[in-house]
């Protein structure tokens, strides 16, 4: 080898080394950020550089919240629907899943609208809700219910568990006995309703049975010429009930018709059951067939005595009572729930040995009450004398004023007269109370010397009344609460008074009005009879000491009346117009001149009619009505003098139409 060779590979070599001295400078740059044409001795620059890794996904769903049926829920259908709000989830969801008593009855529920042979999913976006119900029926009895959710990653989630009961079947219900009759009446089978009559001894039978538990029902009891009674009560936990029947007529088909009802409304009835309370009797035969030979006396007809409890009778005597009631008081009492007329039955019965005495309270014990109700605001010991003796409860004095409505003229019973001071220093205080009585009439009232102003109220009239008063009439006989003076403290003050009835805008149709005005009604109706009936029989019944006294009043007041109908009015007369019709409501005067008094104050009835007791004696006598005037021989007329001294006196009064009067005067 020459040397020239030998310098050629040693120049290979070095450059051999130098490139990969130079490579491998680049690529330790390059690592440490430096680029291809710089060099370490240059600053590198900062580049970014991406990195992508996938990571798994381990977040589940939320968990789906049920909304329907509620937990606990009652159902009366057998496919019901399933409301859940959406759950959510940071990749996506991907189906759900229903489970029933613990087991999946739908699975892959998808999260949109869909429907298949299996149920159908309705998905509302607004609220995140789904819908779901379900083709086939559920079985009825209790079920639970739960939502699980997946999401695309298979994470799961789950709702709470719910319960609910389906009950599509009508309620149950059987009559196992009607009195002592034992039964299997059911309402699952019409078959089991008899066609004819169970005829009963007892009238007040005790129906028992079993049922469905809770569920309510009502019978409907229908009586020929009565209103239905209707009874309610709920069976109770255990699946018995019972009620019993107030007192039923005898020999009378009685219909009964059953209305059950379950907790979620399934209904099932029994319709046109009868029953039959036959009456018992005492049979007393005939006479026997005499022997051959024997002379025959006339045979005895067969007597039937009817065998009736004690409490029967006091029920019967009620039913002929009502129908003697108007028929307002007959509908408000047949309108009471049997349970509460039982009671009072009860209450009755118990208190008959000293009944006549009760029902002889009646009366005060309604009018008191209703007064009461009336003025119980205002009442006071001196007030409760005076209603007292608008009652009658306390002998009267003499009238002094009536108080009538201004359209009618009809005396206006019950109102409150307060009589107050009008003079200086003294003004508006109370002098006196007074309340009128049926009549309208208010009496007692004795003033010292001094001014004074009347005022009225009532809870259906106004006063002072909205009408002028005539130019015929003085202050005393159209009374519009003016100042009057008392010159002498033995004079009395008479005053005819009109109020104005309200309208029922003005009135107030509050509880406690209703209340006084169905009192005020039951006070005015006549019971005399009625109760005297009642005792009557009571003490047949119950021959008590009380009974027996109670009785004696009785017939001591019905002595009075009779003797009174035997008497005749020493003055009566009648009260007609022009045209020979009777003026009704006319108020009559009669007054003793000698003791500037009224002896009587009374009004015409609806024949015009009015009568009055009155002692041998000369009087003055007034009569007056809105609208008319007193005409004699064509004057007018303001009073007129009765002579009764002789004897019983009849006189005939004709008033005239101020209406006739102004078209004479014009035409």
């Amino acid at each position: 080898m020459t040397l020239y060779n030998f310098k050629s590979l040693l120049f290979s070599l070095f450059l051999l080394l130098s490139n990969l001295i130079l490579n491998a400078s680049q690529a330790f740059a390059q690592a440490g950020g430096i680029a291809p044409g710089e060099i370490l001795s240059t600053n590198p620059k900062i580049r970014d550089t991406s990195v992508t890794a996938t990571v798994p996904d381990i977040v589940p769903p939320s968990a789906p919240i049920l909304i329907s049926p509620e937990n606990g829920a009652l159902l009366n259908d057998a496919t019901p629907t399933f409301i859940w709000q959406g759950s959510t989830d940071n990749v996506g969801i991907s189906y759900y899943q229903l489970y029933l008593d613990g087991a999946i009855l739908y699975n892959n529920i998808p999260t949109s609208n869909t429907s298949n042979s299996f149920y159908t999913l309705v998905y509302d976006s607004g609220s995140g809700q789904y819908s779901l119900t379900p083709t086939a029926t559920i079985s009825n009895g209790p079920h639970t219910w739960a939502i699980y959710v997946f999401d695309v990653a298979g994470n799961y989630n789950n709702s709470a568990t719910w319960s609910f009961n389906i009950d599509t079947l009508a309620p149950n219900f059987i009559i196992t006995s009607i009195g002592p009759i034992a039964t299997n009446i059911s309402a699952q089978d019409i078959e089991s309703i008899p066609d004819d009559p169970i005829e009963l001894e007892n009238n007040s039978p005790l129906f028992t049975g079993t049922g469905e538990n809770n569920s309510t029902v009502k019978v409907t009891v229908s009586m020929p010429g009565e209103i239905d009674q209707v009874i309610n009560f709920t069976i109770d936990e255990n699946g018995n009930w019972n009620f019993q029947l107030g007192i039923l007529p005898r020999d009378e088909i009685i219909t009964l018709n059953f209305i059950i009802t379950d907790l979620v409304g399934n209904i099932s009835i029994i319709t046109n059951l009868k029953i039959l309370i036959i009456q018992e009797y005492i049979i007393y035969p005939p006479t026997p067939t005499p022997s051959p030979g024997v002379v025959p006396t006339p045979p005895t007809p067969i007597i039937k005595i009817p065998i009736l409890p004690p409490a029967e009778i006091m029920v019967r005597i009620f039913q002929a009572i009502k129908k003697m009631l108007p028929d307002a008081i007959v509908t408000i009492i047949s309108q009471t729930p049997e349970i509460i007329q039982a009671v009072i039955l009860k209450i009755t019965e118990s208190l008959a040995p000293f009944g006549t005495l009760v029902a002889t309270a009646i009366i005060p014990i309604f009018s008191l009450l209703a007064l009461l109700l009336q003025f119980g605001q205002q009442l006071s010991w001196q007030l409760i004398l005076k209603i007292l003796q608008a009652l009658g409860f306390i002998p009267p004095k003499e009238p002094q004023g009536i108080v009538y409505d201004s359209d009618t003229n009809a005396p206006v019973s019950f109102a409150l007269l307060t009589i107050t001071s009008a003079k200086e220093g003294m003004a508006q205080q109370i002098v006196a109370t007074l309340v009128t009585d049926i009549n309208g009439i208010y009496q007692g009232a004795q003033l010292p010397k001094g001014k004074y102003i009347i005022s009225v109220s009532h809870q259906d009239y106004k006063f002072p009344t909205d009408k002028q008063r005539p130019a015929y009439l003085t202050i005393q006989e159209f009374y519009r609460g003016e100042v009057f003076e008392v010159t002498s403290s033995d004079s009395q003050q008479l005053f005819l008074i009109p109020v104005d009835r309200l309208t029922e805008t003005h009135e107030n149709q509050s509880l406690k009005k209703t209340l006084r005005r169905i009192l005020q009604k039951i006070k005015f109706i006549n019971l005399f009879w009625p109760l005297l009936a009642i005792s009557v029989v009571i003490t047949i019944f119950y021959p008590t000491v009380i009974n027996l006294v109670v009785l004696m009043f009785y017939a001591f007041i019905l002595l009075k009346k009779v003797l009174k109908w035997l008497k005749r009015p020493s003055l009566s007369g009648y009260v007609v117009n022009t045209n020979e019709s009777p003026v009704e409501n006319a108020i009559i005067r009669i007054n003793d001149p000698e003791k500037s008094r009224f002896t009587a104050l009374i009004t015409t009835n609806s024949k015009g009619y009015f009568s009055a007791y009155l002692e041998p004696n000369k009087y003055q006598i007034q009569v007056s009505k809105n609208g008319f005037v007193w005409m004699r021989e064509g004057s007018q007329l303001s009073l007129a003098e009765i002579d009764v001294t002789l004897g019983r006196k009849s006189v005939r009064i004709i008033m005239k139409d101020v209406n006739e009067i102004y078209k004479e005067m014009l035409s």
